[in-house]
């Protein structure tokens, strides 16, 4: 039974002693914060971790139960967003989107670099200058020929009807 009674005081020696943990001096001394927040985290923090109780903290600050227990859910919905794995004030619903942006960007980089190339190429085939070869005047078209078409040629006068409306609505004869 001594060497059991030596084993248990000897697990007690190597246990560390239970000790407060200060504020952290940032949140103390950091200048720029508003007073309300650090003061607001530092009540949070304070019963978060075991130093006072909720009812001893709300009694302090002269905040209600209902308002200490919102803004304690707000101050641990802001640790989770802020050590999450998504990047701090991007949604991870939006990674989908941010996703979809950039395939687009990629496209479109594409479509630029196929219309530059066309245009290049176009610009070597087709040479700057005149349109018209010298002396010759305005191009004429390669529809040529000196007849009209059947449909256009003027019908003789004997055999067309009138296009106005005669009194006696008649072919005007």
């Amino acid at each position: 039974m001594n060497e059991a009674k030596r084993r248990d005081e000897g697990k007690a020696r190597r246990t560390r002693k239970h000790r407060s943990r200060p504020v952290p001096k940032w949140i103390r001394e950091k200048q720029e914060l508003d007073e309300v927040a650090r003061r607001r985290c530092l009540l949070i923090l304070s019963v978060l971790s075991g130093e006072k109780p909720v009812s001893d903290a709300i009694a302090e600050s002269g905040l209600s139960r209902n308002t200490y227990y919102q803004l304690e859910e707000k101050a641990l919905d802001a640790m989770l967003a802020a050590l999450g794995p998504t990047p701090p004030g991007r949604k991870p619903d939006q990674s989908a989107e941010i996703a979809g942006l950039e395939a687009k960007v990629q496209k479109l980089e594409e479509e630029k670099r196929r219309s530059e190339r066309l245009l290049l190429l176009t610009r070597k085939v087709v040479r700057r200058g005149r349109l018209t070869l010298p002396g010759q005047g305005r191009p004429r078209s390669t529809m040529g020929g000196g007849r009209p078409s059947p449909s256009s040629t003027p019908a003789s006068p004997s055999t067309a009807s009138p296009s106005t409306p005669t009194p006696t609505g008649g072919a005007g004869r």
